[in-house]
């Protein structure tokens, strides 16, 4: 909080409580561990591909810049204007449909995900998968010639922003990154900031589609709510 970050615009959907997010996440977590018997091992310091950044750069504003919806489904819960005019019923309905969304999205995560990750400094373009851990914990940015390697292993309770090109603009990304990058490209573009101690990192990503894409934005966004609000476990303590 140091340096003047806050997760202020990942608020979670209307009737979206940390018990409920708990409660949202909890058949794919289990689902993920019954049925993909995956094993990862973590370094929570070693950044590896991740690139370290000031906070004063661009591609760090502050979380509370995201309070336009860019992220958050229709229906959010900025000031709780939004959620005081729905009915249960709708209130419902929304959480039936986050449920099916996280679910899905978390048990292709656990598996893999098609990606393509642009390592800066090197001037790569990795054609990979990014994963999560069966206790949706961690997303990891997999190393394509071995995938027992981590290109990037990033706490999701540690995301402090996830930038799109089409919401955000072309400011907010390295330039390394954007050179390079075709129309089509550059719409899929993603930019994950988090922090690991006391300093900050980032690491870029092109999704397959805008549905993907969009999916990861809001999937992530819940995901973070309910990482952040679970209770410490053995990953943090490791």
């Amino acid at each position: 909080s140091s340096m003047g970050f806050r997760p202020s615009a990942l608020h979670a959907p209307v009737a979206l409580g940390s018990s409920m997010i708990a409660g949202l996440t909890s058949c794919c977590c289990s689902d993920a561990q019954d049925k993909n018997n995956l094993s990862f091992n973590y370094s929570t310091t070693d950044e590896s591909g991740a690139v370290r950044i000031n906070p004063n750069q661009a591609g760090t504003r502050p979380y509370n810049a995201m309070q336009q919806g860019r992220m958050a489904s229709p229906l959010h819960t900025d000031g709780g204007s939004t959620t005081s005019s729905l009915t249960d019923e709708e209130k419902q309905a929304e959480k039936t449909r986050l449920q099916t969304l996280v679910n899905n999205f978390a048990k292709g995560a656990v598996r893999g995900c098609p990606c393509s990750y642009l390592k800066e400094g090197a001037g790569e373009r990795l054609s990979t998968q990014y994963r999560i851990d069966r206790s949706l914990e961690y997303l990891i940015i997999a190393n394509p010639r071995d995938p027992n390697v981590h290109e990037v292993t990033c706490p999701i309770a540690a995301i402090q922003d996830i930038y799109s090109l089409v919401e955000d603009g072309e400011m907010c990304f390295p330039a390394e990154v954007m050179k390079g990058l075709s129309d089509e490209e550059k719409e899929l573009l993603l930019m994950v900031v988090y922090r690991s101690g006391d300093k900050l990192f980032r690491f870029c990503v092109l999704e397959n589609t805008r549905e993907s894409r969009d999916i990861f934005l809001e999937c992530l966004r819940i995901l973070c709510i309910y990482a952040q609000s679970a209770p410490v476990g053995s990953a943090s303590g490791a």
